[in-house]
């Protein structure tokens, strides 16, 4: 096997839309390079500060403009050394991207130009590296590895960044090896990469996704260095690759964390590796390598019918699997085309709707379309050639999750958790996704440093969920499934807060869904139902609305926009609700329940979506829901 496909200029020379993006490539090459300028005096910054703390929106990295950073929501102007800091960042990744692009261009023109680039840019790198400050995003300086405390980078802000940029290094010296001269590889093995292995190796001390980064960068210059005492470390020191796999993942084939971005992202950082252990003989591991292979066909089934995600916990907003196609290119590199991961790549490609991009950690797409994995490893794979993989409900009891499917509705409950890691306050959370049509969505967040990321975002009332006395939800323990079939799950987590526990039934059929949540309380409090509609539902409202205080002040409450309370007598309501040509309706049960009608914030924050809140007081509490759909 070869990293680069064997019938790459080939392939780019008879089909359009890849030589329109090798010029792309080439020229956008060509315009950083030409002005490529960077100091080690500049001091980078954590990326998730790049946020609004208005909206939430990202903040635009402009190249020329280093020193205004404008929100991409709102259009407020933000100048702050902070700022400043997160720009260095983004065009220090630039740059490491522009040496893997280059390596692309040269491998199809051998114009000898861009290797020139890549010594230029990386030889910048390997000269200057150890004047960079050892520093993290706590804005901590360090004056050696031995002071340093966990999590620093030099040319980036985080370990984990200096990972993600040595990957690509290394995937771009793969590609121009043979040409780009044994002495250049001398001088940044000697400079550049020992010196990243020595920032790195302290670092990795427990099981989580960042060490598998480390790892991962690790190995990938240990396999194409054959530095021995770097591949030992990666795959068999203290927290190597394979005991991160085996611990990390679970028995569903889903990253502990209980993120679908981080699982992806762990995802990103394996499959490298996994590569290179083939293009270099190295035994990987036969039980971790079955077990990645898993993650990458679970993933595919527990997203939505339209391929979007839930959002559970920690990630972004609205993802799809074609979010993260550049991925699976890595692993059907490695597994084959007609592998059951080829096969689903190509269902993922040939899904019509578009592609959501992510906000950090970005990966390179040729106009959102045509990812650079593709183009360098598949370039000739033939996506008109696969089998349909239907979707079916699936349990995942290991991971908490369960997706039901029934016709056109789906719907996801998350149970439980593994953990605190990148948790969110909201057992148990209901995601519902009609069709194409999202009903209810988890929000996930913006960027961690943004104001309403933990003031909003990363409270249980931004979920679908129950909460006691206006507080957030406080286990981070697995939840139970007690019963389970095609249509229906009926779930427990215990201990939600002490002396609470919570049980959800949820069922589907081909245009309803039906949710019953029970609450069992030792102790008499005031538990709140919480139910989120998407934006775009219009709520017909026609009963009798008063102003009214939630009363609580915190977790979220300081940020309910309006709260109307419904006057009724009823012992059950219905609203008639609509999306496009979609029609719902919603009943709802009041026995002995005050019912309220909110307005709270979306993501990005700017964008505001109606909430239904049912209220009880006492022990032993029910609340039932009914969603009908009619086209």
């Amino acid at each position: 096997m070869q990293y680069l496909n064997k019938n790459y200029v080939k392939t780019i020379d008879s089909n359009p839309k890849f030589k329109s993006a090798l010029q792309k490539i080439q020229k956008e090459v060509d315009e950083f390079a030409s002005e490529f300028k960077d100091t080690p005096t500049a001091r980078s910054q954590w990326g998730h500060s790049y946020f609004c703390d208005y909206d939430g929106g990202r903040l635009i990295f402009d190249i020329h403009k280093p020193h205004v950073h404008k929100c991409e929501v709102c259009g407020k102007e933000f100048k702050s050394e902070l700022y400043d800091g997160v720009w260095v960042y983004f065009y220090r990744n630039q740059a490491i991207l522009t040496i893997w692009k280059a390596a692309g261009v040269y491998a199809y023109t051998k114009d000898k130009k861009y290797l020139d680039i890549i010594k230029k840019i990386m030889g910048f790198y390997a000269e200057n590296y150890t004047k960079f400050d050892i520093h993290n995003k706590e804005k901590l300086v360090f004056d050696s590895y031995e002071t340093m405390k966990w999590g620093c980078g030099r040319i980036l802000p985080q370990g984990l960044n200096e990972s993600i940029i040595t990957i690509r290094m290394i995937q771009a010296l793969e590609i121009v090896k043979e040409d780009i001269g044994k002495d250049f590889l001398d001088y940044v093995y000697e400079n550049l990469f020992k010196e990243i292995y020595l920032l790195l190796k302290p670092q990795v001390n427990q099981i989580h996704n960042i060490r598998c980064w480390n790892n991962c960068a690790i190995g990938l210059i240990g396999l194409f260095f054959q530095d021995q005492e770097m591949i030992e470390y990666a795959f068999n020191g203290p927290y190597n690759i394979r005991r991160q796999i085996r611990e990390g993942v679970t028995a569903d084939g889903f990253w502990y964390e209980g993120s679908i971005h981080y699982n992806f992202f762990t995802l990103e950082g394996i499959a490298p590796l996994m590569l290179f252990s083939e293009l270099y003989g190295y035994d990987f591991g036969k039980e971790e390598k079955e077990k990645v292979k898993h993650m990458f066909i679970s993933a595919y089934h527990y997203a939505f019918d339209n391929h979007y995600f839930p959002n559970p916990n920690d990630g972004w907003p609205s993802i799809n699997l074609k979010t993260y196609s550049y991925i699976y290119h890595m692993a059907t590199k490695v597994f084959g085309e007609d592998s059951e991961i080829g096969n689903i790549l190509k269902n993922i490609e040939n899904n019509p709707l578009p592609r959501t991009p992510l906000p950090l950690s970005k990966p390179y797409y040729i106009d959102n379309e045509i990812a650079y994995e593709r183009l360098l490893l598949n370039t000739d794979l033939d996506l008109s050639k696969y089998e349909a993989v239907p979707l079916q409900t699936k349990n995942f009891p290991k991971s908490n999750f369960a997706i039901l499917r029934d016709g056109g509705m789906n719907a996801f409950v998350k149970y439980g958790l593994n953990g605190p890691s990148h948790a969110h306050p909201d057992l148990i959370n209901l995601e519902i996704m009609y069709k194409n049509y999202r009903i209810s969505r988890d929000l996930s967040n913006p960027g961690y440093v943004a104001r309403l990321c933990n003031e909003w975002h990363r409270t249980s009332l931004a979920h679908n969920t129950v909460i006691r006395n206006g507080q957030n939800v406080m286990s981070t323990n697995p939840g139970t499934t007690l019963e389970y079939s095609h249509n229906h799950i009926y779930c427990e987590a215990k201990d939600t807060y002490p002396g609470v526990d919570y049980l959800r039934d949820v069922k589907v059929s081909p245009n309803s869904l039906t949710d019953r949540f029970e609450v069992k309380a030792k102790e008499e409090a005031t538990f709140d139902y919480v139910f989120h509609l998407e934006s775009e539902i219009k709520l017909e409202n026609d009963y009798v609305c008063e102003d009214r205080s939630l009363g609580f002040n915190d977790n979220g409450y300081q940020h309910v926009i309006e709260a109307k309370q419904v006057i009724t007598k009823s012992s059950a309501i219905t609203f008639d609700a609509c999306v496009d040509n979609v029609k719902m309706k919603i009943v709802l049960c009041l026995n002995n329940k005050e019912l309220f009608i909110l307005k709270t914030m979306d993501n990005p924050v700017n964008i505001t979506r109606t909430t239904l809140l049912l209220r009880e007081k006492g022990k032993d509490v029910t609340f039932n829901m009914n969603i009908e759909m009619e086209e």
